[in-house]
């Protein structure tokens, strides 16, 4: 799952998407890798920042 960290006003949206993706019994037990993209744009959020929210 590809979060956009130089996007904090949508942040909201992908972590609400996130937790329908989680909460779905056919991916129980699946490991989900989650990344935070564009990272090192200016004004991103960072890796804390992400990982917090």
């Amino acid at each position: 799952y590809v979060v956009d960290a130089a996007d904090p006003d949508n942040l909201s949206t992908s972590k609400s998407e996130l937790h329908d993706l989680l909460s779905k019994p056919s991916l129980s037990g699946i490991p989900l890798l989650v990344l935070g993209n564009k990272i090192d744009k200016p004004g991103a959020l960072s890796k804390q920042a992400l990982t917090d929210e």
